[in-house]
């Protein structure tokens, strides 16, 4: 049986493997209806639905694709247990150019919630 360590690493390579791929239609399956994005300067984002989501990780693509985004890397995991259908998962994203070198990172966590044996996000919070 895998640890929830282990389950948080899996979830969020497929997730960063689905962002990178640029299908969000997709990637918004990862995503509890409704979701909820505490953004980088305290805005909050509410996405009632998948289709929502969608909406905004795509124009999210877009952005960072237009400052010279290509792919993530994570690393840093920290990962705790809220009882047995919900864990919080806070890690360093690193968003990196063409060439692999680091454009910018940030820490960010995750709020997960086992639904159908599968974990959605319910929310995520950059840290300021």
């Amino acid at each position: 049986m895998e640890t929830t360590v282990e389950q948080a690493i899996k979830f969020f390579e497929l997730y960063q493997t689905m962002f990178d791929s640029g299908d969000m239609e997709a990637f918004s399956t990862f995503f509890a209806e409704p979701f909820i994005s505490v953004r980088p300067d305290g805005s909050v984002q509410s996405m009632p639905t998948n289709k929502c989501a969608s909406k905004f990780f795509s124009d999210v693509y877009d952005n960072w694709t237009a400052e010279g985004y290509s792919s993530f890397r994570t690393k840093d995991f920290q990962v705790t247990p809220i009882g047995k259908d919900s864990m919080l998962v806070t890690f360093t994203w690193v968003m990196l150019n063409d060439s692999q070198s680091a454009i910018r990172e940030w820490r960010q966590s995750y709020n997960l919630l086992s639904k159908s044996n599968s974990w959605v996000v319910i929310t995520s919070t950059f840290h300021a």
